[in-house]
């Protein structure tokens, strides 16, 4: 229905004019005699609002709508509009007055605040502020929003004070983790025992290095002197806090529990105490002021105006959140001076994210001299490695040469052996057993294993198709044999000489020379 432009009572001044004659029972009577009469619902069909303006909006051209505001503002509040496409300028105004929570985001309420009517513009929307349905109908949507909100009593405060509720609790969450942050930082560095550890390692190192100067014999030095370690070159090309890393590694590895201590420091230099205090201010004022507008404006709770309702709640919450933001951020400004003045830092205008700054890059570079070192040791066990394997391979190559060196000699010497027609003798007729295991165990003689080892190279060359050349001697024996077994064949075997006769004698007792032996094999 339409609204009926009137101006409230608060209920404090009721009390003061003619509505303090309270007569329910006349109302009563009244109120039955309207309902039975159906005056309500005359009254419905007559000033219904909504249906008739989409009636009128439905017969009206949009080039044919009117607009009193500029068109850069006007397209500003289309966008707003379109944002809800499913609610009407009116319906939008509305919902903005009661405050409502699903309408009045904080993007919402951001993009509204910019293009809330100036002066100038309620002077030429006013013009509208009592016309009917129809009259309204022929509006831009933007004009009418606007010819709306500027109904709404105290516009501008509303929308303040709205836009500060709905951004409170993100603003306070943050400002709350900032605080907390700065004291867990502080209380770590108060007690990094494994980092106080590392100090006086490196206070010792400095005091090594600076003996003979000036700036030796120190008793401590400035936290931020820690940064400083990778300003001293050494003749690798390394600085001083790579030796300490490879220091720290090698002979004082629990020290490294130092950098879970400086994990938290590192981290709050992300966080300004100067930030915290001035956000903290922002949000006591800001609350300050909506009490101030709620007592002056909306101090009656039992007025229905769903907007002082709410803020009223609001602002009992907050006071409460406030107070404990207070504390967290005295408590972490405390905590960051007394590790500032611990740690030896002087400097009153050093900001918490200077501070702690500090301990970010120290952690930063250490692990960096960390990684250069391993990489460096593992260049130089793959060069050792390398190294080591080329010496081997030498040793191998020589231990060949040489092999093949005593090889190649014995060879030749057998090979001229038998060309000279010489032979070796190995006796191959069974020995007493006695005899046999005495000669078992006892040392076999140098000739012997020379023998051995040539008949075994003989034996490899022939495998590889080597032909061994026919040696006089061994000719002449096979000749004999072949004759002499033709003449006992045939009966008419010839008398021999004694050297036949004790050769073939030997064969007929199973006894062959060494060298008739290793030939046959040969041959066959």
């Amino acid at each position: 229905m339409k609204q009926l432009q009137w101006d409230k009572l608060p209920q404090t001044q009721v009390a003061k004019t003619l509505w303090k004659d309270d007569q329910a029972l006349k109302e009563r009577e009244i109120l039955q005699k309207l309902s039975k009469d159906g005056v309500w619902t005359e009254m419905e069909e007559d000033f219904k609002a909504k249906q008739l303006v989409i009636n009128l909006l439905a017969r009206v051209k949009r080039a044919e709508l009117k607009s009193v505001l500029d068109p850069q503002t006007k397209k500003r509040v289309e966008i707003l509009i379109q944002r809800v496409k499913k609610l009407e300028p009116e319906e939008i105004a509305f919902k903005i007055q009661q405050f409502d929570q699903e309408l009045c985001t904080q993007v919402f309420l951001s993009e509204l605040k910019p293009v809330l009517p100036t002066p100038e513009q309620v002077g030429k929307l006013n013009v509208y502020r009592n016309s009917d349905a129809e009259e309204l109908a022929g509006l831009h949507p933007s004009d009418r929003l606007m010819v709306k909100l500027i109904q709404i009593d105290r516009l501008g405060p509303r929308i303040e004070g709205m836009l500060y509720r709905v951004s409170f609790e993100e603003t306070w969450t943050l400002l709350d983790d900032g605080a907390r942050k700065l004291i867990e930082a502080g209380n770590a560095l108060l007690a990094a025992k494994s980092f106080k550890e590392l100090l006086n390692l490196i206070l010792l190192i400095g005091n090594y290095m600076n003996s003979t100067g000036i700036k030796g014999g120190a008793f401590g030095f400035r936290i931020s002197s820690i940064n400083k370690l990778v300003d001293t070159k050494s003749v690798n090309n390394t600085t001083l806090l790579h030796f300490l890393e490879k220091t720290v590694s090698r002979h004082f590895p629990e020290m490294d529990d130092f950098l879970d201590e400086l994990e938290k420091p590192a981290e709050a230099y992300r966080v300004n105490l100067l930030d915290l205090r001035k956000g903290l201010g922002e949000l006591r004022d800001g609350l300050k002021n909506i009490r101030k507008e709620l007592e002056d404006h909306f101090s009656d709770p039992l007025q229905e105006n769903r907007y002082g309702t709410q803020m009223w709640s609001f602002v009992a919450k907050a006071s409460r959140q406030l107070e404990d933001l207070v504390d967290d951020v005295n408590n972490a400004e405390t905590t960051f001076n007394e590790a500032v003045n611990y740690y030896g830092e002087e400097d009153k205008n050093m900001s918490s994210s200077e501070f702690y700054g500090i301990f970010k890059t120290f952690v930063t570079s250490y692990r960096k001299c960390r990684g250069d070192n391993l990489t460096a040791q593992e260049e130089r066990l793959a060069v050792e490695k390398r190294k080591q394997a080329m010496e081997e391979s030498k040793a191998r190559r020589r231990e060949a040469d040489e092999t093949a060196e005593a090889e190649g000699a014995v060879l030749d010497a057998l090979l001229e052996k038998l060309r000279n027609g010489d032979v070796v003798r190995r006796r191959n007729k069974r020995q007493p057993a006695d005899k046999s295991s005495q000669s078992a165990d006892g040392p076999a003689s140098p000739g012997n294993e020379t023998a051995v080892m040539a008949l075994d190279m003989l034996t490899r060359l022939q495998n590889d198709g080597f032909i061994v050349p026919p040696s006089p001697t061994v000719n002449a024996l096979s000749q004999k044999r072949r004759r002499r077994r033709t003449e006992r064949a045939s009966g008419r075997e010839t008398p021999t000489s004694p050297l036949s006769l004790e050769v073939f004698g030997e064969i007929e007792n199973g006894q062959e020379t060494e060298q008739e032996g290793s030939e046959s094999n040969f041959l066959s």
